[in-house]
């Protein structure tokens, strides 16, 4: 299930006045553990961000949403009111405000040209947005949490909405989940990374699953402080190839790479067909709810355009992408779990600048 998600531990966190791609992995981690403490203590990042959904549509229509046909599972309705049961009402108060205003900001936008609201539903699972309207899509070519349905006269059009919400007071979020296949040969040295850890403590092998691997690790902190250094070393070493493969591929291949791995910025199925995509961010600016939208299709068209001026910099686990000069992209590269010997790797796609 495709389910909206707020990254605590992939935000451009502010601390002791550095952002975090300046910091180094010791303080990321430091900084992660330190999100994950505070999320115990209030609703979770993933309850935050389905209520963000479900209560966005429910403010546009001004009732819950309907249930698509042959889908099993809960409801609109049912999927909120468990999610209710899990958040305080003082925390539940803050979320459903914050959804009413950006339900206001997102149907002022779809209401344009003649066009009027008149339906929205949640496409959190696969086939949803082909079952809302009739376009085939996977979710990896679109990534929309909402579709809302406008009519002018007899013509029908449909909205992708991808949600994204931050208690941050920066509007950019991680916007992809790139895997090991985006890092164009980081599979080979995570393999390596694997056959080192294990050859130095056998005993791995033995553990069959993630939970007994952390628990040895735990266990063992000598096997816990040369994890930690390898793993620095496997992810610095992972995006200096990933930097290496990119400044060799041809600006075309480049562009591709950035819009299918790093910001996901290719038309969408329903665009091709006529229809809008919108990705819209509800962050905090001076105390307040503020809204950051864009079409990713369109909006970086002026960097596509003239892709002699894309540069590629590598720092640490990260690439930097750059048009004239200006930051525009990031690419982080991670381990899935830090407390895991054996931990895959993931990363996030983070749009940068103005």
């Amino acid at each position: 299930m495709k389910t909206f998600k707020i990254y605590i531990d992939e935000l451009f966190v502010v601390h002791e006045g550095k952002s975090i791609e300046m910091l180094d992995q010791d303080c990321y981690e430091e900084l992660n553990e330190a999100a994950d403490a505070a999320a115990k203590g209030g609703a979770s990042a993933d309850t935050k961000g389905k209520l963000h959904e479900l209560l966005v549509g429910y403010h546009m229509l001004g009732r819950h949403m309907s249930k698509h046909p042959d889908i099993d599972g809960d409801s609109p309705k049912e999927a909120h009111d468990k999610l209710k049961e899990k958040v305080t009402p003082e925390e539940y108060k803050a979320i459903n405000q914050r959804a009413k205003e950006a339900a206001a900001d997102i149907k002022s936008r779809a209401e344009s040209n003649g066009h009027k609201l008149h339906d929205v539903h949640w496409t959190s699972k696969p086939g949803d947005i082909e079952r809302s309207t009739g376009i085939a899509s996977t979710q990896k070519q679109d990534a929309s949490d909402l579709v809302i349905h406008t009519k002018k006269g007899k013509q029908l059009k449909f909205h992708g909405v991808s949600l994204k919400v931050t208690d941050s007071t920066n509007k950019h979020v991680p916007v992809s989940n790139p895997g090991i296949e985006s890092t164009l040969g980081g599979d080979k040295i995570l393999q390596a990374h694997r056959d080192n850890i294990t050859s130095k403590f056998p005993a791995l092998n033995k553990a069959t699953n993630a939970g007994a691997r952390k628990e040895l690790l735990k266990s063992n902190p000598k096997m816990e402080s040369y994890v930690k250094e390898r793993n620095k070393e496997t992810l610095n070493a992972i995006a200096k190839n990933l930097h290496t493969k990119l400044s060799k591929m041809s600006r075309e291949d480049l562009v591709d790479h950035i819009q299918t791995h790093v910001l996901q910025t290719k038309p969408t199925p329903m665009q091709q067909q006529g229809h809008d995509h919108l990705r819209h961010t509800t962050y905090m600016s001076g105390g307040k709810n503020a809204f950051h939208h864009v079409d990713p299709s369109t909006d970086y068209s002026h960097i596509y355009s003239s892709p002699q001026h894309i540069t590629i910099q590598h720092s640490g686990t990260s690439i930097n992408f750059l048009h004239k000069g200006k930051k525009f992209a990031s690419h982080r590269i991670k381990f899935a779990s830090q407390s895991d010997p054996l931990s895959s790797i993931k990363g996030s796609g983070t749009p940068m600048g103005d």
